[in-house]
């Protein structure tokens, strides 16, 4: 009796292995098919995130190609083309590049594809899987940059009150806030530029102030000098200095301000002038003029103010690290500090006025910057009080000034817009 049931109980073990090993051969395709698909989606997914890198930096480079007078609709696309297929080749990669403009939107996009044969889900009837990865960049105007107003979110950022005017036909202002009152020109202001560029959705106008119509929706702009080392501050060369005569200044620092009146004519030698802790004031009837210098506000209280009846003539260094850059306020100054430009007088104004904390206020009577090759402003916030116009000259190539990196000529903004 138990020689038969230890038989019984053999052949029912065979009879599980066997089953076993049925129930696996009809399984195993399906779990080599699993098997297949996840390394075949792992390849395929690499090779589409490398033609998306083609496709995106084909699509900016082809974009920036737009500024350049020469430009036409096929010499875009064979940029886009040709630097689409450099890059599949340094990512040992192949593809199929088609890129098309459109030039009455500045847009180009580019489509990389290819068909791939799958290594292990072909084998089940899968041969071949379509890749393809896609990138539209837009170009935001062709103009060189001459205003950005870097307040993202607060109201009036860029701002014109009653009757003022900013001049700026051939350059273009960006305003990055995404407010609805972000750029602003009310009661009968003016803001005329090559093209006017707002991140917000809307903007504020009553009038019909803007030329052109501003674009909206616009990619925040990073502060472009923010790379841009500020000079070195020395000790104090004087302290609260007030100047009420005929005098020639000398590149050093300045503590607790300097106050010029009187009627007083200051020059300014070149080089580097840091302002600490106090205001660079300019007020009755006196004068400031200087050629190559540059203007370093660091601390609370180191503002600009240059009063009505005053005379400006000003330019920014050629060389060193205030090269381009007129007024430098430090990127640690209390926000919101005002500096302003209130002279009659002021006609040369000529480099890169950069308050990356700051407020500029253009309020004189008559025209700021007329006479200058070049200005441009780089400010958190940039308003024209009631009646001023200030003009922002693009004659780059007419002076020795050189212009910051990230403004002026070049700086076309190209964006990924897909």
């Amino acid at each position: 009796m138990g020689g038969r049931l230890t038989a019984a109980i053999g052949r029912l073990r065979r009879d599980q292995r066997g089953g076993a090993l049925v129930m696996l051969g009809v399984a195993l395709p399906a779990l080599m098919m699993a098997a297949g698909v996840v390394i075949d989606y792992g390849v395929l997914s690499e090779q589409r995130t490398a033609f998306q890198t083609v496709a995106d930096g084909s699509a900016l480079a082809a974009a920036r190609e737009f500024r350049l007078a020469n430009a036409t609709p096929t010499g875009v696309q064979s940029a886009a083309e040709k630097f689409a297929t450099t890059q599949l080749k340094a990512l040992n990669q192949t593809g199929t590049i088609a890129a098309a403009v459109d030039v009455k939107k500045m847009t180009v996009t580019v489509e990389v594809t290819n068909v791939a044969r799958t290594n292990i889900m072909h084998m089940f009837g899968s041969d071949n899987v379509t890749i393809s990865a896609r990138a539209t960049a837009r170009v935001l105007g062709t103009a060189a940059i001459c205003v950005i107003g870097l307040e993202t979110s607060k109201k009036e950022t860029i701002h014109l009150e009653k009757d003022a005017k900013l001049e700026a036909p051939e350059c273009a202002v960006y305003s990055n806030s995404t407010s609805r009152d972000g750029l602003k020109a009310m009661h009968n202001s003016q803001l005329r530029a090559r093209f006017i560029c707002s991140a917000g959705g809307s903007y504020k106008d009553k009038h019909d102030s803007f030329q052109p119509s501003p674009t909206l929706d616009c990619p925040v702009l990073a502060d472009p000098l923010a790379s841009r080392p500020p000079p070195s501050i020395g000790g104090c060369s004087a302290n609260d200095l007030k100047i009420t005569s005929t005098t020639m200044l000398s590149p050093g620092t300045y503590c607790g301000g300097v106050r010029i009146g009187k009627g007083a004519v200051v020059t300014l030698n070149p080089g580097v002038y840091v302002f600490k802790d106090g205001p660079l004031d300019v007020s009755g009837g006196a004068t400031l003029k200087g050629a190559n210098v540059g203007i370093y506000l660091n601390g609370k209280g180191a503002v600009l103010r240059f009063d009505a009846d005053t005379k400006i003539d000003l330019t920014a260094p050629q060389n060193g690290v205030m090269a381009g850059i007129l007024f430098f306020e430090d990127r640690s100054s209390p926000v919101n500090q005002k500096h302003e430009i209130l002279s009659n007088d002021a006609k040369v104004l000529l480099g890169t006025l950069y308050f990356p904390q700051g407020e500029l206020n253009i309020g004189a009577s008559k025209p700021v910057a007329a006479e200058s090759a070049y200005t441009i402003v780089v400010a958190r916030r940039f308003t024209l009080s009631a009646g001023p116009t200030m003009v922002l000259n693009a004659k780059y190539s007419s002076t020795n000034i050189p212009v910051p990196e990230g403004v002026g000529p070049g700086s076309t903004a190209a964006h990924l817009a897909r």
